[in-house]
């Protein structure tokens, strides 16, 4: 049987990078009279929906305190940290992304979750105020799938076996690496791109090919003269439908 791992739902929407950088060793600088540069372990903190912050702290610096003892930001994340000090991929919390394909979200959406930094279906769920924004139209639509994949999930009158299926898929997908943290973040024009083609998933289509399509599914053709976001909307839902 498959084991479901249990997640922070405080912690979802926050993923950590821990990686080496370069930095300058200023006192060792002055006394050599040349830059003197020594590699630091540093983890780059990423949150879900911010396109442009990221902060980055060593991984030695103080995090919290409990009680008497001093928590790093390497205690706060210990199996990433792991996952770093082994060479290992630094996997994000949560269950992959691409579930959601079963609920009419397209590659072109996933690929604008992950450049956002929207890493499981766990964030994207619990994605708030000006984080959902940055989906732009395709807000609407990733949250409701979101939703009604945790819904289909917690649903305990499923069946057993349907929910057996539904673990070993999501293993699977783990297998695959689904759930790996990106080395490199895209740029903001790569974003921009990325955005570009989730907002319109059918960019080959004309206004007009939207509405015959839209009427072969529906039984009847928009009313009025809708903008393009709402048709491309509206032939998304019907598809999934």
């Amino acid at each position: 049987m498959t084991r479901v791992v249990e997640i922070d739902e405080r912690e979802i929407t926050i993923t950590p990078f821990f990686k080496l950088i370069e930095v300058e060793n200023v006192p060792k600088s002055e006394v050599s009279g040349f830059p003197v540069m020594e590699m630091k372990e540093v983890v780059e903190v990423r949150f879900a929906g911010q396109k442009n912050y990221a902060p980055i702290f060593p991984t030695d610096a103080f995090w919290k305190r409990e009680g008497n003892q001093v928590l790093t930001y390497a205690e706060r994340w210990p199996e990433q940290y792991r996952q770093f000090k082994e060479g290992s991929p630094q996997e994000a919390m949560g269950t992959p992304l691409e579930m959601l394909r079963q609920f009419g979200i397209t590659p072109e959406q996933l690929s604008l979750c992950r450049a956002l930094k929207i890493y499981s279906i766990e964030a994207l769920n619990r994605l708030e105020g000006l984080a959902v924004k940055a989906l732009g139209m395709n807000a609407n639509r990733l949250k409701e799938a979101a939703r009604d994949f945790l819904a289909q999930r917690g649903d305990a009158s499923s069946a057993l076996s349907e929910i057996e299926a539904l673990r070993a898929e999501i293993a699977a997908l783990r297998a695959e690496r689904s759930t790996i943290v990106p080395v490199q973040e895209p740029s903001p024009a790569e974003v921009d791109t990325i955005v570009k083609a989730a907002d319109d998933a059918f960019a080959d289509l004309s206004d007009t090919q939207i509405k015959d399509e839209l009427e072969k599914l529906m039984g009847a053709r928009p009313k009025g003269n809708p903008s393009r976001a709402t048709l491309v909307s509206m032939l998304e839902t019907a598809m999934a439908a």
